[in-house]
Order: C-alpha cells, then sequence, then structure tokens
C-alpha cells in the first residue's frame, strides 16, 4: 500500500482536482467532529483512485472551488459508503454538490446484504477487518498523526473494488437502474436544520415518570445545556448528559453537598458558578406555577 497523500493547501488542492477530474471513479469519505462541537463540520475528506489514497484537511484550506468541480463533473463517479451524512456535510460546509454518485450501503441493501455496515462487508466480501479504534476520535484535533492518517484512508481505499463486486450484481439481477434512481434521491437531499424546541425534553428517557416539579428542573436544565452547548461549541451531551440531568430533576439538590452526592453530574458542575447555577434553577423551578 503506498503512502497517503496528505493535502494540506490551496495549491496542492488544485493540483489534485486536476488528476481527480480525469478519473473515472473516485472515493469519498469525511469526517466530522459532531460527537464533540454544537457547530458539526468536516474535518477530513479522504479520497482514493485505483492507485493512490488521499486526505484533504479543510481545516487548512480556504479555496474549495477546484475540488467543487470534481464532484460536480458527470464523468467522473464518486462512490461512497452510506453517503447521506457525507453528502449534507459537503453541501453544508463547502457548497459541493455530489452528482453521479455510487453508494456502496443502497447497493448492499438491493442485493440483499443483511449487515449493512463498511467493515462487515469488508470482512465478509475481502477477508479485511478495519479496526475500530478511532471511532470516536476527535477529528478536529491537529496535528494529523500516522495512526489517524491510516485509519481514514481505510474508509476509501477498498471502496472501488467494493463498488465493482456490487455493480456485477446488481445487473445480474437487473436492479441497476433502480440503483442509480436511489443514488439520485440521496444527492438531492436538502440540508435539514433541526430547530431546539424546549418541550423535546420530555423525550428524554425517564421524562415522563416525574412529578410536576421534577419536569420543570428538567425543562430548565434541558435549555441551559442548549445554551451552554452553544456558547461552548460543546455537543450537548458533553456538557450534561441526559442521565445527569435526570438525576438532579429527581432528587432536586438543595446544597453542594446534596448535589455532590448525585452520580454523573460533571465535576465543573459539582462546585463554583456552574454549580450554583444549578442549584438556583433547581430553586426556582420548585416554586409553585404552570409548566
Amino acid at each position: 500500500m503506498k503512502p497517503v497523500v496528505l493535502i494540506e493547501s490551496d495549491a496542492a488542492l488544485a493540483e489534485l482536482a486536476q488528476e481527480l477530474v480525469n478519473e473515472p471513479k473516485i472515493a469519498v469519505d469525511t469526517e466530522s467532529n459532531g460527537f464533540y462541537a454544537y457547530f458539526e463540520r468536516i474535518c477530513l475528506i479522504q479520497l482514493s483512485t485505483q492507485n493512490r489514497d488521499y486526505i484533504v484537511d479543510p481545516l487548512k484550506i480556504e479555496d474549495f472551488s477546484a475540488l467543487r468541480n470534481v464532484f460536480e463533473h458527470n464523468r467522473v463517479e464518486k462512490i461512497f459508503h452510506a453517503a447521506s451524512n457525507d453528502i449534507m456535510g459537503l453541501k453544508r460546509d463547502f457548497q459541493i454538490c455530489v452528482v453521479n454518485l455510487f453508494d456502496t450501503s443502497v447497493a448492499a441493501k438491493m442485493t440483499g446484504c443483511k449487515n449493512l455496515g463498511l467493515a462487515a462487508l469488508l470482512e465478509t466480501t475481502f477477508g479485511i477487518r478495519l479496526s475500530k479504534k478511532l471511532q470516536r476520535h476527535n477529528w478536529a484535533h491537529r496535528p494529523l498523526g500516522h495512526e489517524e492518517l491510516d485509519y481514514a484512508r481505510l474508509d476509501t481505499h477498498f471502496l472501488i473494488p467494493l463498488r465493482d463486486k456490487f455493480v456485477s450484481e446488481l445487473e445480474s439481477r437487473e436492479l441497476m437502474e433502480e440503483a442509480r434512481q436511489s443514488f439520485l434521491k440521496v444527492c438531492d437531499q436538502e440540508i435539514q436544520c433541526k430547530p431546539f424546541r424546549p418541550q423535546d425534553y420530555l423525550h428524554i428517557k425517564g421524562a415522563q415518570s416525574l412529578d410536576f416539579h421534577g419536569k420543570r428542573v428538567l425543562r430548565a436544565l434541558f435549555v441551559h445545556r442548549e445554551h451552554e452547548a452553544k456558547r461552548r461549541n460543546r455537543a450537548p451531551f458533553r456538557v450534561l448528559s441526559n442521565e445527569a440531568m435526570l438525576r438532579v430533576a429527581q432528587h432536586r439538590p438543595r446544597s453542594l453537598d446534596d448535589l455532590g452526592k448525585l452520580k454523573g453530574v460533571p465535576r465543573n458542575y459539582r462546585k463554583g458558578k456552574k454549580a450554583h447555577t444549578l442549584l438556583q434553577l433547581v430553586s426556582k423551578n420548585m416554586k409553585t406555577g404552570n409548566d
């Protein structure tokens, strides 16, 4: 396997795009930081041809016009696995639309595969076992080490032969045209922003079993968490987990000692300003009033 090529400048990306636009097929994947950040963004773009693997570092690049031309070029087939989130991210972050898509996950489903995950498909098809060590890695961290680059490249390295295998199966079953229509629907998805709704606190497991005041406290914590997550650009569950908020709503601590006894409350919420904020939210919502 040749060394992966890391693309970290506008000039290098433009040069790569000139090569890619002449390729019949390229494999594509992206890595985002949604597990860590409130405002999710793509932090890596992996690209593979028949002969080489590339990783584009979008945190160091400003001009994506050359890559945009490749993705919008109808002659170049773009191969993804479970493309939906990747395509939404490319549209959101770089205004890149994808045309001429082949989605190996869609193809796997249409040909009767029971396990649609890429790792499972590669193992059953080629006997290749992918590591899951960096599955929850924060891809916004820099610098990128050899371990991260080698891990990320494998998400696209085998996609072209996997695509070729599914094309043969789809054609033998006369499903190729149906597959193309499914691929078009994936490409045509519009970016959807899910608005925050305070009443969604009721979807937290255990919320419905709370009494009147418990629900008031949980709703207040839910709104507080959202504001903090947005302010700090952190995934909401990394500010306060659902389980921690539910315990606070159940036990309604009245002091720092009470708060310190609750399992799952983060350390930074056990003392100081944040702890007093939680105690004030509990106290305020223990008063009589309408939900």
